[in-house]
């Protein structure tokens, strides 16, 4: 592959750098990426991917752009509000970049479809929001031997790290407690903006830097603190008892499913609650939150009120818990659990998933 004159100038700003050149930049576009997310990470990692001539490049997302979603996600505008973001991401990119290829893939990511879905990139960017879908990325990588960068963002914070599970640590060995817990999405913890746009921006680098055989993060894990400016960077190492990639590996039961959660459905919820029975319903998201929109016959209950000491809850008493998504309401569910509350449910997806399901005229945020 050589470089035509009008790549030449594209690409000119990056390729006099030491370790890029004309050599680099041929593996450049010769490499295939896939970037799951394009939200608040997974959007600008797509774009700076696709700048820098990334020569395929695979978009993978499931549903479309919210008002919500603005403040952080640059790629889109209030014109795309309701739109599919792969389908939009797909026409920014080759905006961006004619001379590339992007795959838009519009769909979840389970367990049971992701290593079809990603087996035909060399590398993987983890923007994801969810512990879940995280696992099933490490699953998928770790079988069929890819290198993938991880990043995360939490209001102020985030995180990188650059695996290679099938010879180094994984994301099990990082954390191989975390498939006992419920990550909080975005969406309930919240997120600046502009520390969204500094991860990407470091997860995009180490996607390119892995392309071009530079030194990366491999094997180490980036602790990022922009309200303090406090970064600091550890060695991983590979655990024996990891419960992914460990010699006692248990991942189908114990690192990718999580604790099992007694879920209901937006339908079955919305049944029950016509009914001359209905389960007390228990919004858990913030004051504010639940007077911009509540699902009519819940109550607002304090969160941290609830976990610590039951709320004024009986053991025996049928409780629904939701909020955002449904990370908040699970954890409450898995403290109640240990409390001896016997009949607790997760409503399946949050309000979101109510919204969609059961009551379309609700207002989304």
């Amino acid at each position: 592959m050589s470089l035509s004159k009008e790549e030449f100038i594209r690409y000119s700003r990056q390729l006099v750098i030491p370790g890029v050149g004309p050599e680099g930049q041929e593996k450049l576009m010769s490499a295939k990426v896939a970037v799951i997310g394009a939200g608040g990470l997974g959007s600008l990692v797509l774009g700076y991917l696709a700048g820098a001539g990334v020569g395929e490049i695979g978009v993978f997302d499931s549903g479309a752009v919210e008002l919500s979603n603005l403040h952080r996600q640059l790629t889109y505008g209030t014109s795309d509000i309701g739109k599919l973001k792969t389908a939009l991401v797909r026409q920014r990119l080759l905006e961006i970049n004619g001379g590339i290829k992007v795959n838009a893939h519009e769909g979840l990511l389970t367990r049971e479809n992701i290593k079809a879905a990603i087996e035909r990139y060399d590398y993987i960017a983890d923007c994801t929001d969810n512990f879940i879908t995280r696992a099933a990325i490490n699953r998928a990588c770790l079988e069929l031997k890819k290198t993938y960068v991880h990043g995360a963002v939490y209001q102020f914070e985030g995180q990188l790290a650059v695996f290679e599970p099938h010879s180094g640590p994984c994301l099990g060995c990082l954390a191989p407690g975390a498939e006992n817990q419920e990550n909080q999405a975005c969406a309930e913890a919240g997120v600046m903006g502009p520390a969204a746009g500094a991860v990407a921006s470091m997860q995009a680098l180490e996607i390119l830097k892995l392309i071009l055989g530079l030194e990366t993060l491999k094997g180490k894990f980036a602790m990022l603190d922009f309200r303090l400016s406090d970064f600091n960077v550890i060695e991983l190492k590979k655990r024996p008892d990891c419960p992914a990639c460990g010699s006692k590996a248990q991942l189908e039961t114990r690192f990718a499913g999580a604790i099992s959660l007694a879920m209901i459905t937006p339908e079955e919820l919305k049944t029950r609650l016509d009914s001359g029975t209905p389960p007390r319903l228990l919004d858990l998201r913030y004051g504010w939150e639940h007077d911009l929109v509540h699902i009519p016959g819940d109550a607002w209950t304090d969160f941290e009120e609830l976990i610590k000491t039951g709320a004024g809850f009986g053991p025996e008493e049928e409780l629904v818990l939701y909020c955002k998504g449904q990370s908040k309401s699970a954890a409450a569910c898995r403290a109640l659990r240990k409390k001896g509350f016997r009949k607790v449910f997760v409503l399946k997806g949050g309000i979101d998933a109510w919204a969609e399901k059961a009551d379309k005229r609700m207002l989304r945020y």
